[in-house]
């Protein structure tokens, strides 16, 4: 059974971020409307939706310190600037998911000693 993956290009090339560790709390789906809905005197509602977003959360709960944390840095700090990248659910198989950071901030907490722990938030990128 296979980590996941993220691929990501700070400029320089493509820099491969491989999960040391399983990523926790992952939900099967996550998805948020944008809709205006509207009830009438009469009780009809109206509805327009403008679009529904899918995201992907989950937490590190366990992040070595060295070069595991920091990996996580180097990448954070590309995606925290509004870069694009691929997630890989699975780095054994090829397919994979393009997404922002929704996260606008990032802190790897202290979990215990030489180990960290943090969250995030992803948003698909829709071509």
């Amino acid at each position: 059974m296979a980590y996941p993956q993220i691929i990501y290009d700070p400029g320089t090339g493509p820099v491969t971020l491989s999960f040391q560790r399983y990523p926790r709390k992952v939900p099967a789906y996550e998805f948020k409307a944008t809709r205006h809905d509207n009830i009438a005197s009469s009780g009809v509602r109206e509805s327009v939706l403008e679009r529904i977003d899918t995201f992907l959360t989950f937490e590190m709960e366990w992040v070595t310190i060295g070069s595991d944390v920091q990996a996580w840095s180097n990448f954070m700090l590309f995606a925290l600037g509004g870069g694009q990248f691929a997630y890989y659910a699975d780095a054994s198989v090829g397919s994979f998911t393009n997404y922002w950071l929704e996260d606008t901030d990032w802190t790897a907490d202290y979990k215990s000693a030489g180990q960290y722990t943090f969250k995030l938030k992803f948003r698909q990128v829709v071509a």
